[in-house]
């Protein structure tokens, strides 16, 4: 009789052009896509793809206004269209356990979405990395993976 199959988790992955975001105030947007590779272990009911940003300071004399400088959309395979995606920029972390919705993820699944992030005219500029997070919202929000994506805004 064979051994069971050895036990695996979920990975996950953010890949883009280059390895990093290079965006340009009131430019073009830069895709990415996030991949969600589950294990043999566990199903999930509800995965939620989560991004974070800290705040970035404008430059001198840039002009106020365009929210938070960022528009982050998600391709809905669905429509055939771009969707406005939730993008937090804060200087804290929202505690996971508040985060709410999300897909499911089978045993052995693999999941790959596409995003773009544009930066607005008028934002401000710098350098910070995108958070992304990966969120079991069944489980009191218990965060299954975090990965890091490079970013700057000129």
């Amino acid at each position: 009789m064979a051994p069971p199959p050895a036990p695996t988790r979920l990975t996950v992955a953010v890949d883009t052009r280059g390895g990093r975001l290079a965006l340009v105030r009131g430019g073009v947007p830069q895709e990415f896509t996030v991949t969600l590779r589950n294990g043999n272990t566990a199903a999930y009911r509800h995965v939620l793809v989560a991004f974070q940003m800290e705040m970035l300071v404008g430059e001198p004399g840039a002009g106020a206004g365009g929210g938070p400088g960022f528009l982050l959309e998600r391709f809905d395979t669905a429509s055939g269209s771009w969707r406005p995606a939730d993008f937090r920029i804060a200087n804290d972390t929202k505690p996971a356990a508040l985060f709410s919705g999300g897909s499911p993820l089978a045993r052995d699944a693999v999941r790959t979405e596409r995003y773009r992030l544009r930066a607005t005219t008028g934002g401000p500029t710098g350098s910070s990395p995108v958070m992304v997070s990966f969120i079991d919202t069944d489980a009191d929000g218990e965060v299954a993976a975090h990965v890091l994506l490079g970013h700057s805004t000129r």
